[in-house]
């Protein structure tokens, strides 16, 4: 009898040892996850942006050639698919900023295709504060987010 007794909690406890093992390696690979998938996002942000202030700011071409451009980093940056990606994956405040991100951006691009023109910095700067604010709150999110993982 104590030999099956002894059995069945080291049988329970191997089962239990192996079950708390696999969660903590799932959380882990959900962490993992993210993060690249955070990254990659706030990259393909930050270079979408890059290259559309660049084309504003500094290019030599007409107004329409360059509003041509910027929906070209635009279309090109994966920003957009990258949202649906996170919007399949992350918690709804990290989906509702980063759309509102992609959104802003988009919206930039429609301005420009639509004839706006912007001078310089500040000009550019302060027609876009809505979503550089919500960029800037979707990094803090989003390191609340890994760090509670």
């Amino acid at each position: 009898m104590s030999t099956v007794t002894g059995a069945v909690i080291g049988v329970g406890a191997t089962s239990l040892s192996d079950r708390s093992r696999w969660r903590r390696e799932q959380s882990e690979r959900r962490t993992a996850v993210k993060r690249e998938l955070y990254a990659a996002y706030l990259a393909a942000v930050a270079r979408t942006w890059s290259e559309i202030r660049a084309v504003v700011l500094d290019g030599t071409e007409p107004w329409p050639e360059r509003a041509h451009r910027a929906g070209e980093a635009y279309r090109n940056g994966r920003v957009y698919e990258l949202r649906y990606q996170i919007s399949i994956t992350a918690p709804a405040d990290i989906v509702a900023l980063s759309d509102q991100v992609m959104r802003g951006i988009r919206d930039l691009v429609e301005e420009l295709a639509a004839g706006e023109t912007f001078s310089d910095w500040a000009d550019l700067r302060s027609a876009n504060l809505g979503w550089f604010d919500a960029f800037d709150i979707l990094r803090g999110r989003m390191r609340l987010d890994l760090a509670a993982a």
